[in-house]
């Protein structure tokens, strides 16, 4: 883990809000059939799944799934030290895991066959981008900058030195 890891509540909070970026792509991929996620996709799951409790709901597993994926990605900030090259790192990251567990879902339980299960799996490419870009941004204003990036209170002193010249 970096030294300059988020404070537990900052993950926290953190991974709370990437969960909610996941609900926020679930929702908008959801209307649309093609552009569903493989584990919004219940009907083509097995007949056993789907009388289980809450899986019949699309919104439960979207909680759920998105919870986990919170977690994930603030454990994935934890993961990936401050750099130069950490938004690539984390975005590679936190899409890499989606793809994973979303090709799995698909390959194990779902019988949709892959042109019609690609699109929704794609579009876990820019669900990476945008967390990785959030989570970065979040994470960098509480003082996670890379080895010899100035601080917010160094810049301040540079703009205010260059006044007084």
């Amino acid at each position: 883990m970096p030294e300059t890891a988020p404070s537990p509540r900052r993950t926290a909070a953190l991974a709370l809000l990437a969960a909610l970026v996941h609900l926020a792509f679930d929702a908008a991929c959801s209307s649309a059939r093609w552009a569903r996620p493989p584990h919004l996709r219940l009907e083509d799951m097995p007949e056993a799944f789907r009388s289980l409790p809450l899986v019949d709901s699309a919104t439960a597993v979207s909680v759920a799934f998105s919870a986990v994926g919170g977690v994930l990605a603030a454990l994935g900030l934890h993961a990936v030290a401050p750099g130069p090259r950490r938004f690539r790192a984390l975005a590679a990251f936190l899409g890499g895991l989606w793809l994973l567990s979303e090709a799995l879902t698909w390959l194990t339980w779902l019988s949709t066959p892959l042109p019609g299960a690609l699109p929704g799996l794609l579009l876990g490419v820019p669900r990476g981008l945008a967390l990785a870009w959030l989570l970065e941004r979040l994470s960098r204003r509480e003082g996670e900058h890379g080895a010899g990036s100035p601080t917010p209170r160094s810049r301040a002193g540079v703009r205010e030195s260059r006044s007084l010249a």
